[in-house]
C-alpha cells in the first residue's frame, strides 16, 4: 500500500513518520495543525480487503454505517484512562483512519522478545487488564482481540488495554473477519465458531498471561516441580507448559483458560476477586517452625499460598516455650540488619522522590503535604466548596487554555456516624444531577490517603466548552471528609496524573 508520510488527511492531520506495520493496518506518528495546545497524535490506517460487492454504492454505505457505529462506541469507552483515547475517526478516500493520543510504551509482545514475566508481573498484569475489561463489559463493549500485542506497559509503569476487534470486524466481511483479525493462538473456542461472549476475554487474557509466563502456547499452566531453562523458545500446541508459580494462580489461569465458557470465570470481578489472595495475606519472614498439620490438611494436602494470620492455629496451653523463645530472638536478630537497610533504602528512595517538591502545612485544618515548587499555591477557605488550598501548574504556552490543577478541601459532617460508603452515595448524585455537563463516570475504587481507608471517583465533564477529566479522592477522620480534586484537559490528563497522585501520596492528615 502507498506511503502516505508527508500527506495532510482530513485537512488538518499531517503525516510525520511510519511507526508500525501489519497485516490489518499501518500505525503513523502525525500533527494535528487544528489543535496548537496537543498538536502531536498517532493514526491508525486500516487496511481491509474488500471482496467487490462490497464496492457497490448500497454495501458501501452499510460498511461505512458500521464503522461510524463502532468508533462511537471506542470513543466512547476510551475515556477510561488505561484505554488510549480515540481523538477522531474518519473515511478519506475509501479508506478508514483512527486518531489517537500519542503513546509511548512497550507492548508485552515486545517485552517477551527480551524475557518472560515472573509471578508477581503476571498478577500486575491481571489485575490492571481485569479492571479494564470490567469496565468495557459493564459499557456491554466486548474487547474480542486480546493477545500480546493488544497489551502495553506505558513508561510511567501502567498498564493499557488497546487493538480493540469491533471496528476493524466493521469494515470487513464477515466470513473474512474470523480468519483475518482473530489471533487464533490466544482466541477461545467460541469465538472461532463466531459465537464470542464477555468469557472470550477472560479466556483469551488467561492465555496470553500464561504464554507470557512461559514462552510457550498451551493449554493449561502447572507449577515447576524441577528447575528448567526460563530463557526457553516459544513453541506450539502443547498440551500444559510450567513456570515459576504458586499452585494457587495456576489454578486461576487455568480456570480462565478452560475451553467450556460456562465453567470460566464469568466476570472479570470474579478474577479480580480470586487475585486478591495476595492482598490479603502478610507476607513476613519465615517462621522458625513448620506449619500447622491441621492447616495443612485443611488445604486438601497442599501447601497453602500464602498463610494468612487470622488461620495460623493458636498454640495449646501445655506448649512449652522453652525453645521456641530463643529461636525468635535469634531470627529477630538475624532479620535487624535487613530490616533497618530496608529503611534507610526506602527513606531515601522517598526523598529522592519528591525532590523539586516543596512542604506545605495547614494548622487549622491539621495535615501536610507536599507539592512542586514550579506549580503555584493560591490559599482559600471557601465555606461553599470547602475548598482550603489550590495548587496550579505552571502556563505551558500562552495559548494555554486551562490550568491543571490540585484542589485540597475539608467538609463538616452532619452526622458522626457518615460512613466511607454513604458519603461515596452522596458524590455520586451530586456528580449524576449535574446533567448540564453531560458527566460520564468511568472509574470507582477504592484506595487510601495517609493509611486511611478511601474512595477515587474519575469522571469527565465540560467546563466553557472544554472537555475535563477530574479525579477526586477523599477519606474520612474526626468527623471531616478530606477530599483531593485533581482536574486537567483530557488531553492532557495522563501528562499530570503522576503529579497528582505524588502530590496526594505525601498528604498527611493529623
Amino acid at each position: 500500500m502507498e506511503s502516505i508520510v508527508g500527506k495532510i488527511l482530513s485537512d488538518r492531520y499531517r503525516i510525520i513518520r511510519e511507526l508500525s506495520q501489519d497485516d490489518f493496518s499501518t500505525l503513523y506518528a502525525a500533527e494535528n495543525l487544528a489543535d496548537v495546545n496537543s498538536p502531536q497524535c498517532q493514526i491508525e490506517r486500516l487496511q481491509p480487503q474488500y471482496e467487490s460487492e462490497v464496492l457497490g454504492t448500497q454495501s458501501w454505505q452499510k460498511v461505512l454505517q458500521a464503522f461510524v457505529e463502532q468508533g462511537n462506541i471506542l470513543k466512547k469507552i476510551s475515556q477510561h484512562p488505561q484505554i488510549p483515547q480515540l481523538l477522531a475517526f474518519f473515511e478519506c478516500d475509501r479508506q478508514f483512519y483512527l486518531v489517537q493520543e500519542l503513546f509511548e510504551g512497550e507492548t508485552l509482545e515486545q517485552r517477551l522478545e527480551h524475557s518472560l514475566i515472573n509471578q508477581a508481573e503476571a498478577i500486575e498484569w491481571l489485575q490492571e487488564i481485569l479492571r479494564i475489561l470490567e469496565f468495557t463489559h459493564k459499557a456491554n463493549v466486548a474487547h474480542l482481540n486480546i493477545q500480546p500485542s493488544s497489551l502495553i506497559q506505558h513508561q510511567d509503569g501502567r498498564k493499557f488495554l488497546t487493538n480493540f476487534a469491533g471496528i476493524k470486524n466493521s469494515i470487513l466481511f464477515k466470513n473474512k473477519s474470523l480468519q483475518t483479525i482473530v489471533n487464533q493462538d490466544f482466541a477461545a473456542p467460541e469465538q472461532i465458531e463466531g459465537k464470542p461472549d464477555f468469557t472470550t476475554d477472560i479466556y483469551a487474557l488467561g492465555k496470553t498471561i500464561i504464554y507470557a509466563l512461559t514462552g510457550e502456547i498451551s493449554e493449561f499452566i502447572q507449577p515447576k516441580t524441577h528447575s528448567t531453562n526460563d530463557t526457553q523458545q516459544p513453541s506450539t500446541s502443547n498440551t500444559y507448559s510450567s513456570a515459576n508459580i504458586d499452585s494457587k494462580l495456576a489454578t486461576i489461569l487455568n480456570k480462565m483458560v478452560n475451553k467450556t465458557p460456562s465453567l470460566r470465570y464469568q466476570s472479570a470481578a470474579d478474577v479480580i476477586a480470586e487475585l486478591n489472595f495476595e492482598q490479603q495475606n502478610v507476607v513476613v519472614f519465615p517462621p522458625p517452625f513448620s506449619l500447622d498439620p491441621q492447616s495443612l490438611q485443611s488445604s486438601g494436602g497442599e501447601m497453602p499460598f500464602v498463610v494468612s494470620p487470622k488461620s495460623r492455629k493458636k498454640p495449646r496451653q501445655k506448649t512449652s516455650f522453652r525453645f521456641e523463645f530463643p529461636k525468635g530472638i535469634i531470627w529477630l536478630l538475624l532479620a535487624l540488619p535487613f530490616v533497618t537497610a530496608l529503611i534507610i533504602i526506602f527513606i531515601g528512595m522517598n526523598r529522592n522522590a519528591y525532590q523539586g517538591y516543596v512542604d506545605y502545612a495547614n494548622n487549622d485544618y491539621q495535615f501536610e503535604l507536599k507539592y512542586p515548587q514550579a506549580w503555584s499555591k493560591r490559599d482559600l477557605d471557601d465555606p461553599i466548596t470547602g475548598e482550603v488550598v489550590v495548587f496550579a501548574s505552571p502556563l505551558e504556552t500562552n495559548a494555554d487554555l486551562f490550568l491543571e490543577k490540585v484542589s485540597i478541601a475539608v467538609e463538616y459532617l452532619p452526622s458522626e456516624s457518615t460512613t466511607l460508603k454513604q458519603y461515596s452515595e452522596t458524590v455520586f448524585k451530586r456528580i449524576k444531577q449535574n446533567k448540564a455537563n453531560n458527566i460520564e463516570i468511568y472509574q470507582d475504587r477504592k484506595t487510601k490517603i495517609d493509611e486511611f481507608p478511601a474512595r477515587i471517583i474519575v469522571y469527565s465533564r465540560q467546563e466553557r466548552g472544554l472537555q475535563l477529566r477530574q479525579m477526586e479522592v477523599f477519606t474520612i477522620k474526626n468527623k471531616q471528609v478530606y477530599i483531593a480534586i485533581y482536574t486537567a484537559e483530557k488531553a492532557k490528563y495522563s501528562k499530570f496524573l503522576e503529579t497528582a497522585e505524588k502530590i496526594i501520596d505525601s498528604w498527611e492528615i493529623n
